[in-house]
């Protein structure tokens, strides 16, 4: 009888053990579906709904550097929520977020991340990691901290240096000319003309590997150029120095007709680049009056076959491709090229 009772017991305390266990479980899911609901609710910006799922002393707390980035710092309540995500909403523009990993730790979610973004002033780009701690007691958020690379962020913010970008570009010298203004031995194009928001997102094509690539030398070399500069900050450092060098124009010659050109290029070009081949920044089209003719061809063939605009995160690179498509060879090219360095350009 008495080893009755002690089977008996023992299976009482394994029953037991068994429903605290799933007890934890359902806790633990029950922490991360109100974790994974206030994500979805701030994603389609139901405030309130986001709100009900936190205590009304709530402490959010974003670590980094607070005289730099607007929203870094500890925000108490619900209407400190509140203040949080109009802050961030007026300093950064978050182009991507991905949660990759929830995990429980006593009454702690841990969840960890990526978030891509740009500064809304300076338009300086980060990628950073990410974890947030969200505290739960009794079904409600009680605190969250946001770690992450807030120096990443720092550097999106604080805005282009031009003495930075002075010294960087001094290794850009040699191929690109002291003032800007090309090397034609070096393949090295003109960069006083082609606008500062093109100039940055080459860069950051080159440094990403968007751009180049083995199959195109000297993109190649400007892949390691690229990714030299520390960081997306030194990008907009180099090209806001640029930016102060004076323009330059070529007036060179590949023996095309202008005329054929004219109509080539006023049925295919125009619309993205411009009736003077001015350039539509909202288009992504860089200006092409003034710059040489050699460059041009050289890019105009690797659009056509391929070496440029086929990789998936060139959307510009893409249509550019395409519109190559009625083009049907090199004569043709070279006439497009003629008759826009026959446009004459202001103080040329």
């Amino acid at each position: 009888m008495p080893e009755k009772q002690k089977t008996g017991t023992c299976s009482l305390i394994a029953v037991f053990s068994c429903l605290l266990a799933l007890t934890c479980i359902a806790s633990e899911d029950v922490m991360i579906k109100i974790t994974k609901d206030f994500y979805s609710t701030v994603a389609t910006r139901e405030m309130e709904k986001a709100l009900s799922l936190l205590s009304p002393d709530v402490v959010w707390i974003f670590h980094g550097p607070e005289d730099i980035i607007d929203y870094a710092g500890t925000y108490k309540g619900h209407e400190g929520v509140r203040q949080f995500f109009a802050d961030e909403e007026q300093t950064v523009d978050i182009s991507e977020v991905t949660r990759d990993f929830f995990a429980v730790a006593g009454n702690v979610v841990i969840v960890t991340g990526w978030q891509k973004g740009a500064s809304k002033t300076t338009g300086g780009e980060y990628a950073v990691n990410w974890s947030h701690l969200f505290t739960i007691e009794n079904n409600l958020i009680v605190k969250l901290e946001v770690v992450t690379d807030s120096a990443a962020i720092m550097e999106a913010i604080l805005p282009a240096d031009t003495d930075r970008g002075k010294a960087y570009y001094t290794t850009c010298a040699a191929c690109h000319g002291i003032n800007g203004e090309g090397n034609p031995g070096m393949h090295g194009p003109r960069l006083t003309l082609q606008g500062s928001e093109y100039l940055r997102r080459q860069l950051r094509n080159f440094r990403q590997t968007v751009r180049g690539g083995i199959t195109d030398f000297y993109g190649w070399q400007m892949n390691g150029r690229a990714l030299a500069l520390p960081g997306d900050r030194a990008i907009r450092d180099v090209v806001a120095y640029i930016d102060l060098l004076a323009d330059t124009y070529a007036r060179d010659t590949l023996g095309g007709n202008i005329s054929h050109g004219k109509r080539l290029y006023d049925n295919y070009c125009a619309s993205c680049h411009g009736g003077k081949a001015e350039g539509i920044l909202n288009l992504d089209a860089p200006p092409l009056a003034g710059l040489e003719g050699w460059y041009q061809l050289e890019q105009l063939r690797k659009f056509k076959d391929g070496t440029r605009g086929s990789h998936e995160a060139d959307a510009p690179g893409q249509q550019m491709k395409a519109a190559m498509t009625p083009i049907e060879d090199e004569r043709a090219m070279i006439d497009i090229i003629e008759y826009i360095n026959s446009i004459v350009l202001p103080g040329t």
